[in-house]
């Protein structure tokens, strides 16, 4: 299919088969990131506006996420690992975001990184197609641009394309309070970004998600078919200690359902958690998923 082609069936599907939200949502993807459509993080949207949480266990609906998330007090810190998956131009064109995050899931705060996949090719105002980010809401995502190689410290492009192995880390300092650092690794490209922000967090939830972004926290996009992708090394921190892995918190199983007026269409869904309870996979519009 010709690129332009692919291009607009893309964009069509997130301007008319978006869902727009009037609450619950924060703006990402701002111009002052330098990219017209967004491809950052929002909170939690659930698929159905009746639905009731589950805080402890149980499994939600939501428009945007597919994942897990664990809601405890004190999240000091979130790590994952996974590949970068390929964004298909259809079915249905779309956007897509993996990331690792604190807060979000019942609270208006969020700090969390990771990768956009866009089906859309590089474009201007689009910005690139892959890209690492991060995001503290109810600020914009901010694409990373402070990265140094992993062979020999010098400076290097924060460059990512499908099949890279990326790690994530955010955690709160334990000296100064407020402060978060956040480390990405590309292993892949062998280069490395830590940056330390200043964000007041609720540290109400820890999450590990694939995301269908929304265009300025207002147009839900449909998710971009980027197949099967598996979280490893999925582990959270309660009050700086010790890394625990997803199903030591009662997780929450997140399934993404699209509203598109004639019931839910199902976007993407996790599958199990693996032995040892750190790993998963969520894989995009199909209803069954097998564990890592």
């Amino acid at each position: 299919m010709p690129r332009r082609l692919a291009s607009a069936i893309a964009l069509a599907s997130v301007l008319l088969a978006g869902v727009v939200t009037t609450s619950g949502s924060a703006a990402s993807g701002s111009l002052a990131s330098g990219r017209l459509l967004p491809n950052g993080g929002g909170l939690m949207k659930k698929a159905n506006a009746q639905e009731v949480l589950p805080l402890h266990g149980g499994t939600v609906e939501s428009a945007n996420w597919s994942g897990y998330e664990v809601t405890a007090g004190n999240v000091t810190g979130v790590s994952t690992t996974f590949v970068v998956p390929a964004a298909g131009l259809v079915p249905p064109g779309g956007f897509a975001a993996t990331w690792t995050g604190i807060g979000g899931f019942t609270t208006t705060d969020l700090i969390q990184a990771g990768v956009g996949e866009d089906s859309l090719p590089t474009l201007p105002l689009l910005g690139p197609q892959y890209f690492a980010w991060y995001e503290l809401l109810p600020g914009g995502e901010i694409p990373l641009t402070n990265c140094v190689s992993s062979v020999n410290s010098a400076a290097t492009a924060c460059t990512v394309t499908p099949g890279d192995s990326i790690g994530v880390n955010i955690a709160l300092g334990r000296v100064t309070a407020g402060k978060w650092t956040i480390t990405m690794v590309n292993a892949t490209k062998h280069w490395v970004s830590t940056t330390t922000v200043s964000y007041s967090s609720s540290m109400s939830s820890a999450e590990w998600v694939l995301e269908a972004p929304s265009l300025f926290g207002v147009v839900q996009s449909l998710l971009a078919n980027v197949g099967n992708v598996t979280f490893g090394n999925s582990t959270y921190n309660i009050g700086g200690g010790a890394a625990l892995p997803i199903s030591n918190g009662s997780p929450t199983q997140i399934d993404m359902s699209a509203p598109l007026g004639i019931g839910l269409i199902p976007e993407a869904t996790p599958s199990s958690l693996a032995p040892g309870g750190e790993a998963f996979r969520s894989c995009s519009y199909t209803t069954t998923c097998a564990a890592p």
